[in-house]
């Protein structure tokens, strides 16, 4: 499955999903009533799993939406990014750090039971992997594919979509970060932590900054010039929005509502809909 990493106005960013596949169906009845909607694009801020057990559908119909509205995309979110890596969805042999960290960290009980039927039996040691590789083999083809192919950021104009925001903590440009990410980059020596601070001390080449390991550069990014970040990843209680950063994520896969964010253009200012409004 190819994503879009470019897109082009109306945008609709879609904040983090944890499996809510009923509140995107509510989200999305309100949205097609927008005069916008023939034509725009839609960008998912990634957190497609965990939190619900009806992530199977949830990814379904984030995929269907991507299909029918050709140039849109889902960013990489960590839920996003531990489970392809934990399991192995890329292809790529399951990374120990993620293996650990999912099974310890993440609400991912809601995941197996939506894809397996079940939740894990146990989530520590060999036994654990083995459930990983039962969820990976239980996942349609097309789902993999999903996650595989999400970038960690999409640009448009006058936007950045990412999951998280930027880092102020290291010594490289937002220009770079951002050309790092579209590539995929993630590295000590490419981002260069600034000594003492939080990514210096606790950095991680498993887990990218942009993805969420830093959940302070969601309210306080580094800015990009000319561009405002539009982002989930931190729980905020209403759209938070100023002139560097876009934040969305209302519900945090706990409560409604779901929230899109409807940009028109380049400088148009940001308007809201909300899952949980009469259509």
């Amino acid at each position: 499955m190819t994503l879009a990493t470019t897109l082009d106005y109306p945008i609709i960013a879609i904040g983090d999903l944890h499996g809510r596949a009923a509140w995107l169906a509510k989200l999305v009845a309100r949205l097609e009533r927008l005069p916008e909607w023939p034509s725009a694009r839609l960008v998912f801020l990634g957190d497609l799993g965990d939190r619900c057990d009806t992530v199977a559908d949830a990814v379904e119909l984030v995929r269907q939406l991507i299909l029918a509205k050709p140039g849109s995309t889902c960013v990489a979110g960590n839920h996003d990014h531990a489970l392809t890596r934990a399991a192995g969805l890329d292809g790529l042999p399951p990374s120990p750090y993620w293996v650990e960290r999912y099974g310890s960290s993440y609400d991912h009980r809601y995941t197996f039971e939506s894809y397996l039927g079940r939740p894990p039996l146990v989530t520590h040691g060999p036994e654990w992997v083995e459930e990983l590789a039962a969820l990976k083999a239980a996942m349609p083809a097309t789902h993999k594919d999903l996650f595989t192919a999400m970038p960690w950021c999409a640009v448009a104009e006058g936007h950045l979509f990412l999951h998280c925001g930027l880092s102020p903590e290291f010594d490289c440009s937002a220009m770079l970060q951002v050309e790092c990410m579209h590539r995929k980059i993630w590295a000590r020596s490419a981002v260069q932590p600034k000594l003492g601070t939080k990514s210096d001390r606790m950095f991680s080449p498993d887990y990218p900054v942009w993805l969420g390991a830093d959940r302070k550069a969601s309210k306080f990014p580094l800015p990009y010039p000319g561009k405002v970040q539009v982002t989930g990843h931190e729980f905020t209680r209403r759209p938070d929005a100023n002139s560097v950063r876009i934040r969305i994520d209302t519900s945090g896969g706990t409560t409604e509502p779901l929230t899109a964010c409807v940009l028109r253009s380049a400088t148009a200012p940001p308007t809201f809909e909300f899952s949980n409004e009469p259509v």
